[in-house]
């Protein structure tokens, strides 16, 4: 014999002939329950797509990508950013390229007034993205204070000047006073040279 359940929490109460069945007590849930089941569905499905969406990102990350966002370009204009923002941005992607575990780490070092350094722009990019197994390229304002302990270390007297980092951060070799631009291209193009054929030998 059944029993008829001691609390019911079926709502509005069964009548008629739904009323004869010893068992007429199913639970559903109500409305209200429902919509927060169909709510956090959805917010968990936001999270898996924000999740893949981040991976792909970390993945396609470029440290260069991440700070050139305030220097100028090669038409002179510039994006609207604090210099302590712009500092801070720098300095996360120095961190990033660190960690990334690639074999080397360019820093470049340059003014947002120099003409030189933002007709590098270009070219900087285009070599990173062509050596973007084993090489990072990191920008560093030389007019920005919080890159002034960079720059009493590494004894930067001039601008466009690149530094050659391993995989640990220690600097290996840096180009020269940038007489033009074919002479500071030749610089790096000799520091990722170098660069390449210790990574051969190793």
């Amino acid at each position: 014999m059944a029993f008829p359940p001691k609390l019911c929490l079926q709502f509005p109460w069964p009548q008629g002939e739904k009323a004869k069945n010893p068992s007429p007590c199913t639970f559903e849930a109500p409305f209200l329950f429902k919509s927060l089941q169909s709510f956090q569905f959805l917010v968990f499905n936001l999270f898996q797509s924000a999740s893949k969406t981040l991976n792909l990102s970390a993945k396609s990350f470029r440290p260069l990508q991440f700070a050139r966002a305030g220097l100028s370009d090669s038409n002179g204009k510039s994006n609207l950013r604090s210099a302590d923002e712009q500092g801070e941005l720098e300095h996360r992607a120095l961190a990033a390229a660190l960690a990334s575990g690639k074999d080397a780490t360019v820093i470049e070092f340059y003014s947002p007034r120099c003409r030189l350094c933002s007709s590098l722009l270009d070219l900087v990019t285009e070599l990173e993205s062509r050596n973007a197994e084993w090489l990072n390229i990191v920008l560093a304002d030389a007019e920005n204070e919080k890159w002034f302990p960079e720059l009493l270390h590494y004894d930067i007297k001039y601008v466009p000047c690149f530094i050659l980092l391993d995989k640990s951060g220690r600097a290996l070799a840096k180009t020269g006073v940038p007489s033009s631009r074919l002479h500071v291209v030749a610089g790096l193009n000799h520091l990722l040279r170098m660069k390449q054929s210790q990574k051969n030998k190793g």
